[in-house]
């Protein structure tokens, strides 16, 4: 990141920002539009990659969570990117998001320890009670766990809960500061929980509303999430890109190619 970006997001932090809800969904089926063909391609692709990376017992979960979903969902953000700025994108730019799988990894595990963290509260809470054995034993065989009912826990330990839900929010933008900002992974996770803090109960909201379009396209035709979920995809981009006015950073660099 260099000096001009860290005072334009400095600037944000200090002085705030509005959140323009409907335009930013408007502006993900906008970006989606764009190249509608290679968004659907490149959904079933990386589906498939992590459907079948997930079948390889346990390394293959770590592999799909920390090494190739957050690469393709960046490459996903990538594309969005380069149509804003009116460019044409390849198919391949979707992958693009790997030459960042260092510091997404990292990123992606410290995210996952720090909101497993918060969460031991309420496990402590719920493996008092028998609830979190229940559970695990539920998991594990759910077929035989079906008789009897669970055992009771207390109903303050889902307050517990509070905290992780903050976080998995606040968390929401730090690939993109990785990818568009050039941050190490502690940078990019403290600079997106402190921007989105800023507005947190907004996009705790505009996640929701995204999540729910995401699975309109599970529930009424399977096919839709290869559609539906790219469009939340990029309406994220242009949320995360209006808010950090990253498209200042293109129109910077064109007056420098023109003056040059």
């Amino acid at each position: 990141m260099n000096e001009r970006q860290q005072r334009r997001l400095q600037e944000v932090l200090d002085l705030g920002y509005e959140f323009h809800f409907g335009t930013y969904i408007s502006k993900g089926f906008e970006l989606f539009q764009k190249n509608a063909g290679g968004f659907i391609a490149f959904s079933f692709v990386a589906g498939l990659i992590v459907v079948v990376s997930s079948l390889i017992p346990i390394i293959g979960s770590i592999a799909s969570g920390f090494f190739l979903s957050p690469p393709l969902v960046v490459g996903a953000y990538l594309v969005a990117h380069q149509l804003n700025k009116g460019e044409q994108a390849e198919f391949s730019d979707f992958f693009k998001g790997f030459d960042f799988i260092g510091p997404l990894a990292a990123a992606t595990f410290l995210m996952t320890m720090i909101i497993l963290a918060s969460l031991i509260p309420m496990f402590i809470a719920w493996g008092s009670s028998g609830f979190l054995d229940w559970l695990i034993d539920w998991q594990s065989d759910p077929i035989s766990n079906m008789g009897g009912p669970p055992p009771d826990f207390p109903s303050w330990s889902l307050l517990l809960v509070i905290p992780a839900v903050y976080l998995g929010v606040a968390y929401g933008w730090a690939t993109m500061f990785i990818a568009f900002y050039r941050m190490g992974p502690w940078e990019a996770l403290e600079m997106s929980r402190r921007m989105i803090t800023r507005q947190w109960m907004i996009l705790f909201l505009y996640s929701l509303a995204l999540g729910l379009l995401a699975m309109a396209g599970v529930i009424l035709l399977f096919i839709g999430i290869f559609v539906t979920y790219p469009i939340m995809l990029c309406s994220q981009y242009a949320a995360f890109a209006d808010v950090t006015r990253l498209m200042e950073e293109s129109e910077s660099d064109l007056m420098e190619h023109l003056v040059e």
